[in-house]
């Protein structure tokens, strides 16, 4: 009995796969109010599943060239227009499938900058045979990639940069399409968790920059979390990092010493 029913799962299961068909889907992903994501940050990891089930179909790579800047940024888009060549960064999955499947598409990245990850998602009919490829499925992806450091000087004055980009990589400064006017980027400053000034942060470049200082009267560790804001878009860019203003009264031992010494 045990055999024949062994027997019978494999019988189904070879020809359900026979009756498999490939079919190709590309996913590509586009930073909000940008170009395509792909190569020069990193690229993306794209996975496609079942939407019901969660079965893993197949996974990969999104790279490749961001595109060109005058379709998708300068020149009105028509209907139908294909935004995309065979340059722009991309991933072709292929599934097996034996009838009409929901898919769930993924991707994250940028992974050359691991603090400004994003993840998007989508669902889509993929019907067996019936290829979805060109500009294929495309995920918008809101986000900004933020590089924070700050530089701590004599008398508690501490000093914020943010080196910002979209997501695709593309530069802002006032000779590309991205002009600094049209962002607001600040930084909070917080200890123990609770805020402790909020100073707007200017563009000061030449490329990408953005940068301001403030005076904090207490030492200690405190956190810093910068943002860029697009509110037009409402796209968001966030990151964080640690700075610590040490104690004054070190500083006044070791000028003390020095003026002893002297005498």
């Amino acid at each position: 009995m045990t055999y024949r029913l062994l027997l019978a799962f494999f019988i189904l299961f070879f020809a359900q796969t026979s009756m498999a068909t490939e079919t190709q889907i590309m996913v590509r992903a586009k930073a909000v109010d940008a170009k395509f994501i792909g190569s020069s940050v990193g690229g993306l990891r794209a996975v496609v599943t079942d939407a019901e089930t969660g079965e893993v179909l197949d996974s990969g790579w999104i790279n490749g060239d961001t595109g060109s800047t005058d379709t998708l940024i300068k020149n009105p888009i028509a209907r139908g227009q294909a935004l995309t060549d065979d340059n722009t960064a991309g991933f072709i999955a292929h599934v097996d499938i034996t009838s009409p499947r929901l898919l769930k598409f993924t991707v994250m990245g940028p992974y050359a900058y691991r603090q400004s990850l994003q993840e998007a998602s989508v669902t889509s009919w993929v019907i067996p045979g019936k290829h979805i490829l060109g500009d294929g499925i495309i995920l918008n992806m809101p986000g900004f990639i933020m590089d924070t450091w700050t530089s701590v000087l004599e008398g508690g004055i501490v000093q914020i940069f943010a080196k910002t980009a979209m997501l695709c990589g593309c530069k802002i400064s006032p000779n590309t399409e991205w002009h600094p006017d049209n962002f607001e980027s600040k930084a909070i400053i917080m200890r123990d968790s609770k805020k402790i000034t909020e100073i707007t942060l200017d563009f000061t470049g030449p490329v990408a920059i953005f940068s301001g200082k403030t005076k904090l009267e207490h030492p200690g560790h405190y956190k810093v979390i910068t943002y860029i804001f697009d509110a037009k878009t409402g796209n968001v860019g966030v990151d964080r990092t640690i700075f610590e203003i040490p104690e004054e009264k070190e500083v006044v031992a070791e000028e003390a010493e020095d003026a002893s010494a002297t005498e």
